[in-house]
């Protein structure tokens, strides 16, 4: 019996040491996780402020001759170079390490920005992005 005793003494050493790796472990998955979802929120909230900065681009011409109508328009080109702006400008001030503009569509009706960006992480070396789309339009309610 003296025996068995002895062989097993160590063995809650053993077990406390891999539960403390499968408890780190499972701290740096969470935290990477976080950390993406995190980003993909930033990365979304500077899509969608910089289409709603194109979106007010409407013809004011049109809009001081006849009033908001269903007629009334956005400028294509200005839309497109206002959200494009927004976002270079947010940049300049809070960077987003790897943002790139996949694309910038302005229309008469409304504006679209597809934005992309590598995931950072924590722990884990993960090469993957984030890519995320935005759009508003321009819709006259009367």
């Amino acid at each position: 019996m003296a025996l068995r005793i002895r062989e097993e003494r160590g063995s809650v050493l053993l077990l406390g040491i891999g539960l403390m790796a499968v408890v780190l472990m499972a701290i740096s998955v969470v935290t990477d996780a976080s950390m993406a979802f995190l980003q993909r929120q930033q990365l979304q909230a500077r899509a969608d402020a910089a289409v709603l900065s194109g979106v007010q681009s409407i013809d004011r011409d049109y809009y001081y001759a006849h009033g908001a109508t269903e007629h009334t328009r956005l400028l294509p080109a200005v839309a497109s170079a206002r959200a494009r702006e927004h976002i270079e400008r947010d940049q300049a001030r809070d960077r987003i390490p790897g943002l790139e503009i996949v694309g910038v569509a302005g229309g008469d009706r409304g504006v679209v920005v597809e934005l992309t960006a590598p995931i950072r992480t924590a722990f884990w070396p993960i090469s993957a992005s984030i890519s995320v789309r935005s759009s508003a339009s321009l819709d006259y309610v009367g």
